[in-house]
């Protein structure tokens, strides 16, 4: 007995300092309302101003942001070739093998003028037009062909699983054990998200950038029932945004993304068919009100959180009782309630929709 406890006392000081280590490794304590950031690494952000440079000469300024994520999931910022465009078509200098590039600067044009001949033939409207630059995002991943395929085959739609199949198709074709990353427009996209922000004029701000209103408040004599919101449509995967400073009242990620269909009650109780959802809680002119955003596919704040007005809250997915994708947004002055006209008022009273 006395034996091991010399030896407990003779190891404890290298005890405490590895798990000093592996605290410091995993970042310590985190704070339950804290929110998880993608932030850029040094080494992209070296390169922000060059890539600017070129974006401008290229017609690229508003995707600078879009091509420093693209280089953050490829390389880090690091080696000769951080856009990994060494196998790319526009690489007429190097040879096409696996960082073939030998200068960083050269692997910037490259991949800069791969990534916008994607946003072309994935006819991305603008830098906010997030489904088709997840379909664009696919082309730089895969290489020719996967945007043509998901426009023929998958309406033009991408998703983690159209990835997938694609991903196992050219696996088949060409006998290789992998082919591309099918998560790759997800991670580019968490980067890409994590430095998205907007602003507005008016006290609330719409919470979408590029949109459609697709049905009003109001009573809706087409199929006979009363519209306790508004519902927009910005593409599956669009961010939204919140309308102004809030804390979340409610936040709900417990139901599949893409699995929604008329009578899916999910997540049940008081938020049925809501599918995945936020509830902020604001004041506005000294009174409190709630806004309700429902059917999303990505929830990206917690219950009690604080959030600022056009910080990224989420996305606009499929879940819940609807059919189409859209974001159902409801606005209720003074009790948290949906669904109902307690409190209930029209959203395009308090906010400039376009």
């Amino acid at each position: 007995m006395k034996a091991i406890k010399k030896l407990l006392l003779l190891f404890l000081p290298f005890i405490i300092i590895m798990m000093m280590f592996l605290m410091f490794l995993g970042g310590g304590v985190r704070d339950g309302n804290e929110t998880p950031k993608n932030n850029l690494s040094s080494s992209v952000e070296y390169y922000r101003p060059y890539v600017s440079k070129i974006a401008k000469l290229e017609g690229m300024e508003d995707y600078v942001d879009l091509i420093l994520a693209v280089m953050q999931v490829e390389s880090g910022g690091t080696g000769s070739d951080p856009m990994q465009a060494s196998e790319g078509p526009f690489n007429k200098k190097y040879p096409q093998i696996p960082n073939g590039i030998k200068d960083p600067h050269y692997s910037i044009r490259c991949g800069i003028k791969e990534l916008q001949d994607c946003l072309k033939r994935a006819k991305v409207k603008d830098a906010s037009d997030e489904g088709r630059i997840r379909v664009a995002l696919g082309g730089y991943n895969f290489g020719n062909g996967f945007i043509e395929w998901i426009d023929r085959e998958k309406g033009g739609r991408w998703t983690l699983e159209a990835a997938k199949e694609f991903s196992d198709i050219m696996k088949g074709k060409t006998g290789w054990s992998v082919y591309g990353d099918p998560p790759y427009a997800d991670k580019v996209m968490s980067y890409y998200d994590a430095l998205d922000f907007i602003s507005g004029d008016g006290t609330l701000i719409p919470p979408l950038k590029g949109y459609t209103l697709t049905s009003g408040y109001g009573n809706r004599q087409s199929i006979g029932d009363f519209h306790y919101g508004v519902d927009l449509d910005g593409s599956y995967g669009a961010s939204i945004y919140a309308p102004g400073d809030a804390k979340v009242y409610q936040a709900s990620l417990s139901c599949p993304a893409d699995g929604g269909y008329l009578g899916n009650m999910c997540p049940g109780g008081a938020y049925a068919g809501a599918g995945n959802f936020i509830q902020l809680k604001m004041k506005y002119k000294g009174k409190e009100l709630y806004i309700l955003f429902c059917h999303m596919k990505d929830v990206d704040v917690k219950t009690g959180q604080t959030v600022k007005k056009g910080q990224r809250i989420g996305s606009q997915g499929h879940s819940g009782n609807l059919t189409a994708s859209h974001v159902h947004m409801e606005m209720h002055f003074s009790t948290p309630v949906i669904a109902t006209t307690e409190g209930s008022v029209d959203p395009e009273k308090y906010i400039k929709f376009k």
